[in-house]
């Protein structure tokens, strides 16, 4: 410390003492010190600024800020002015270790005059003995944080009214530290959940595990304020890799060249399939994980490579890029273990869709067989049916009444050529027509024709007359189900004893149960012998 520096700190700190009216520069200091914490949330820069203010009224050759680790079981450097031996060489001092080791454990102030005879002061360095320590504890209410430590010549020794201001100084900096961390958990807390959330969605809303991919690396780059990020996607088997996904675009990882190339052909792939936990790949270390092709890609100092699991199984890699290896702290590590869970999640929803998608594309193909068979049974079949009848007459009549044959084989030949018309409606329109609701009694009508003409038997319809004006939007909503009626005086059969379905006993009915519950209707069969058939199907209305 220089003489003018001596002389400047003692004039200072007699206005303290002395008790002038005028606003002491230690206040002033304390002012602008309390003003500087409250209202900067960049705290490292703030202590630097803190210590240069201190140094301008109390005067030292070196002070340093130690903080307690997360285990409050060592003290690290956070701010040092004028100590490269602090930086370098003495980065941490156990609790109990040394003068500030001292102070956290006790919780008081150390005033030492003289550190040649005080057995609590470590001596860092043959050429750097401090002989004189002012250290004072950062505590923000009940909370121990760290020391503050001033350290000069022993010639020019701290006094009592040099611990009162640094004490006060202390408290406003212990108040400052436990602000900025509680901000800096906070947004280290919503910067989480951000990330989830974006993360979450990518694979709520892609459609394709591609799509899913592409959108989460982008994401994770976002949220992670990563140089790069970019996944790579193994085949079902494991075996090749699939695909390459990159955020930046032209793609900042270099890795297109892996397409369709085998997972062993990536060290990291291999290296990831052992591990449950993300990897940290640094581009100093050596041998690398990955290749100096990858690296001579990125700008990235760090990567994060995290195995994207499915119960136990790596589904994919994820790799994020970082400038600097310090980003990489446990709490972000595990925010990225995190993301990968979402991301297999993600990966495991589309595959469950599409091995659902499959199942119902089996089951369309099998309901629509089903189809054509009821279809060809109610259609094609009858009429077949009825044109054999027709030809066992007309072989009867060709002994009895040969003149009565020629009339029955020119309906024979309709018939025929009906079932032609039926089978070129199977061919090239293998679906229902589907009807409008002022054609439906036209087209009872033709259908109780054709019936007629097919069987021999006289059927008689009738059509109520079709209303001149469309139901209200009212009545349409509020109808809730539309009833069929079908009924006949024949001779009835015992419902509960009727056979099961087989070839030679027909499928009419059980084709009728099937289409009425495939439309969400409910069917009812009323029937006795002697006593005639009655069926009836609801049909829910739908607007």
């Amino acid at each position: 410390m220089t003489e003018r520096a001596r002389k400047l700190d003692a004039s200072r700190l007699k206005v303290i003492s002395g008790g002038s009216p005028t606003p002491a520069p230690s206040y002033r200091l304390l002012t602008q010190v309390s003003a500087a914490l409250s209202s900067s949330l960049d705290l490292d820069r703030t202590l630097t600024d803190v210590l240069e203010r201190m140094n301008a009224l109390v005067a030292f050759d070196a002070a340093t800020i130690f903080l307690l680790d997360d285990s409050r079981t060592e003290l690290h450097v956070k701010a040092a002015l004028g100590v490269p031996v602090a930086l370098k060489e003495v980065k941490s001092f156990k609790v109990g270790e040394g003068v500030v080791g001292w102070v956290v454990r006790h919780g008081a102030t150390a005033l030492i005059q003289d550190s040649s005879k005080d057995a609590r002061y470590k001596v860092t360095g043959a050429e750097r003995r401090a002989k004189t320590v002012l250290a004072a504890p950062l505590r923000a209410q009940e909370n121990l944080l760290g020391a503050l430590v001033l350290v000069r010549a022993a010639r020019e020794p701290f006094g009592p009214e040099h611990q009162k201001l640094v004490e006060a100084i202390a408290t406003q900096a212990a108040v400052a530290i436990d602000h900025a961390r509680l901000y800096e958990t906070e947004r280290a807390s919503r910067r989480r959940a951000e990330a989830l959330l974006a993360t979450a969605q990518a694979g709520s809303e892609a459609v394709t595990t591609p799509e899913l991919l592409q959108r989460a690396v982008k994401q994770v780059a976002f949220a992670m304020r990563a140089t790069a990020a970019a996944v790579i996607l193994p085949d079902e088997e494991g075996e090749i890799i699939e695909a390459a996904f990159d955020a930046s675009d032209p793609p900042a990882f270099g890795l297109e060249s892996l397409r369709s190339q085998p997972v062993g052909a990536l060290p990291l792939m291999a290296g990831l399939s052992d591990s449950v936990r993300p990897l940290v790949l640094l581009r100093t270390a050596r041998p690398s994980l990955l290749d100096d092709t990858f690296w001579s890609h990125s700008e990235a100092q760090a990567v994060a490579a995290v195995p994207v699991r499915w119960q136990g199984r790596m589904t994919a890699a994820l790799l994020v890029g970082f400038p600097d290896a310090d980003r990489l702290t446990p709490s972000e590590l595990e925010l990225l273990d995190e993301i990968g869970r979402q991301v297999a999640l993600g990966m495991e929803r589309l595959r469950l869709q599409a091995r659902v998608q499959d199942q119902q594309n089996e089951m369309a193909v099998v309901s629509e067989r089903n189809r054509i068979a009821r279809d060809m049974h109610d259609g094609l079949v009858q009429y077949v049916y009825a044109l054999g009848l027709q030809l066992e007459h007309a072989r009867d009549l060709a002994v009895s009444q040969p003149d009565a044959v020629p009339p029955v084989l020119s309906g024979s030949i309709q018939q025929l050529n009906h079932v032609l018309s039926e089978m070129r409606t199977f061919i090239y329109q293998l679906r229902p027509i589907i009807m409008k609701e002022k054609e439906i009694g036209q087209w009872v009508a033709d259908l109780c024709t054709h019936f007629q003409e097919a069987t021999g038997i006289p059927v008689r319809v009738e059509v109520g007359a079709s209303p001149s004006e469309e139901l209200s939007p009212e009545i349409s909503i509020a109808l809730e189900a539309a009833t069929l009626t079908i009924e006949d005086d024949g001779k009835g059969f015992d419902v509960d004893a009727r056979p099961a379905p087989g070839i030679e006993r027909g499928r009419g009915l059980p084709n009728i149960e099937e289409r009425v519950h495939e439309l969400g209707a409910r069917l009812t069969l009323e029937s006795a012998p002697g006593a005639g058939t009655r069926l009836e199907a609801v049909f829910p209305y739908r607007r």
